[in-house]
């Protein structure tokens, strides 16, 4: 079964991705600045800037849209890979017979 999807319609769904991701990153970040911490959250701001202009360039039809838009996808998706890995890390150490009895946990 062949699905013929609409190029023009499928580039807009995919900047609105874009920028709903960009905005779940966008909000955090800026409370973040705001708040004034002493630290500059570099990746994070970067991977904002990518997200955006890899929106923008999608709904232009620029070629560079297009590898920045597949490159920032790519790097978010290992960052949250990493964050699971710590996560189910957490729930194994967590779930350990001996950890448990620690704990007073059946």
């Amino acid at each position: 079964m062949a699905y013929d999807i609409d190029p023009d319609q499928s580039v807009s769904i995919v900047a609105i991705f874009l920028f709903i991701d960009a905005a779940f990153i966008g909000f955090p970040l800026l409370s973040h600045m705001i708040g004034g911490a002493a630290d500059f959250p570099v990746v994070p701001l970067l991977l904002l800037a990518g997200l955006i202009a890899a929106g923008v360039g999608l709904l232009q039809g620029r070629q560079w849209g297009w590898y920045l838009a597949m490159v920032v996808v790519g790097l978010s998706a290992v960052l949250d890979l990493l964050g699971l890995i710590i996560d189910a890390l957490i729930i194994f150490l967590l779930t350990r017979p001996a950890t448990r009895a620690k704990f007073g946990v059946r």
